[in-house]
């Protein structure tokens, strides 16, 4: 360590300040603060030590490199407010200011105080100054949240913002978070302070980040006065939830865009529903298998995949022997239990990409994408066999089931969905001449 201030300073210098190697591990972690620039200067007002980004936003990175002169780093509207803040060090004094940057886009917040060399007892010297030590803050976020809510009366804004039934912010220009109210941290589950600063992209679903771009163009542009969209964001315990997302833009006097407006409803319990409808409305109640309509929607496509691209699939339809029997004799809730069994073995046996479906009463259907002939010969057989395995108690006696199967062939040369459901129909009925129904 130099013996005086006049002789060289260098960052081994500074480091044997700092101390230990605790000390050094904090100084790399503060590498990392996005919020925030820290470093050691030395009597010549150059940079011997940086650790953090804030003011790579203002400039050029290289700026703040070892022995770079730590005004290159300022815009020179700063420099001129913060340099004697750093004088005041080298003289050792301890000062504070904030200034908002050009066009008010950023508020630092700017502290500087003296480092001073280690006397023979391993304690700071008082009387030796051979540099200066700085933290610069972004505090802008803070700073607007404070300029909004000062240009409303606290006794309406603030109490009316704040309880708002419908989750509600304020985003600057950059979308990151000024002011939010209760609701929208209920909705969410963060705290304001966690949002507060925060850029609301990063909290919505990668796949909706940016599904509203031509809607902000848009906006910006004057063309629309607001809009509404459906997001899915990442609350705080890390669920996706759905909300609609409504943007309006205040400008000042001149007509300069001055933040955003955002308020989310959270639509979750909405989709669910839609999404129990939609279920219901493609699916056997029973069964939980595909209705007839999906079926077919389905049997429709792969037969379009067979004509354009020449896939091979096979066309199952089953057919439960005696099913009228079984209600007749033993009621409709054995005849329920019965379909819900075979259901369970069919899915059971097939694969996960076959498409099972109830086409009504007791009739089964099954698509089998990428499958020949042979193939769909070996499956039958194997159905022939689980089905029978299924037993459904009624009372002291016990069922056993049976089905008769017809299939096909679904390639090129076929014609349409329905003439591939005709065609499997016509063998079922030829599988049931050839071997008659027994009883269950």
């Amino acid at each position: 360590m130099p013996a005086s201030p006049d002789q060289p300073f260098t960052t081994e210098d500074v480091l044997d300040v700092l101390g230990t190697a605790a000390d050094y591990a904090a100084v790399a972690a503060m590498r990392e603060l996005p919020e925030a620039l820290i470093f050691v200067f030395d009597r010549d007002l150059r940079f011997l030590v940086t650790a953090g980004q804030a003011f790579e936003r203002m400039g050029k990175p290289s700026a703040y490199g070892e022995g770079q002169f730590v005004a290159g780093a300022f815009p020179a509207e700063v420099w001129s407010v913060v340099e004697p803040l750093f004088r005041s060090a080298l003289e050792g004094e301890t000062r504070t200011r904030e200034l908002w940057t050009d066009e008010q886009r950023h508020c630092l917040m700017v502290d500087a105080g003296p480092l001073r060399l280690n006397g023979p007892d391993g304690r700071p010297d008082a009387q030796v100054v051979a540099g200066g030590v700085a933290m610069v803050l972004d505090i802008t976020a803070r700073r607007q949240a404070d300029l909004l809510a000062g240009r409303h009366p606290s006794a309406g804004f603030e109490e009316v913002f704040e309880r708002a039934p419908v989750g509600s912010g304020l985003l600057d220009r950059d979308g990151r978070w000024l002011l939010v109210n209760r609701a929208l941290c209920e909705i969410t589950g963060y705290t304001s302070d966690e949002l507060i600063g925060k850029r609301f992209d990063g909290i919505i679903h990668p796949d909706d980040a940016f599904n509203d771009r031509e809607q902000r163009r848009r906006l910006l542009a004057g063309e629309i006065p607001a809009f509404q969209i459906e997001k899915r964001y990442f609350d705080a315990a890390g669920e996706t939830v759905s909300a609609i997302v409504s943007m309006s833009l205040v400008r000042d006097e001149h007509g300069a865009p001055l933040h955003y407006i955002a308020q989310l409803q959270d639509v979750s319990e909405r989709k669910d529903l839609e999404e129990h409808l939609l279920h219901l409305a493609d699916h056997d109640e029973l069964t939980g298998l595909r209705n007839r309509r999906l079926f077919e929607h389905d049997l429709k496509l792969q037969v379009a995949r067979a004509q354009r691209y020449g896939e091979v699939a096979g066309l199952m339809i089953l057919d439960l022997d005696n099913f009228t029997h079984i209600n007749d004799l033993h009621g409709e809730r054995a005849g329920d239990e019965t379909l819900a069994a075979v259901a369970r073995a069919l899915t059971r046996r097939l694969r996960e990409t076959d498409l099972i479906a109830r086409l009504g009463g007791d009739e089964f259907a099954v698509l089998l994408p990428h499958v020949d002939e042979e193939g769909i010969a070996v499956v039958a057989e194997g159905m022939e066999r689980v089905i029978p395995a299924c037993t459904i108690d009624v009372g002291d006696d016990v069922l056993h089931p049976s089905a008769t199967i017809g299939y096909t062939l679904i390639d090129a040369h076929t014609e349409s969905a329905e003439q591939a459901l005709v065609d499997a129909e016509r063998t079922l009925r030829a599988a049931r001449r050839s071997t008659p129904r027994r009883l269950p």
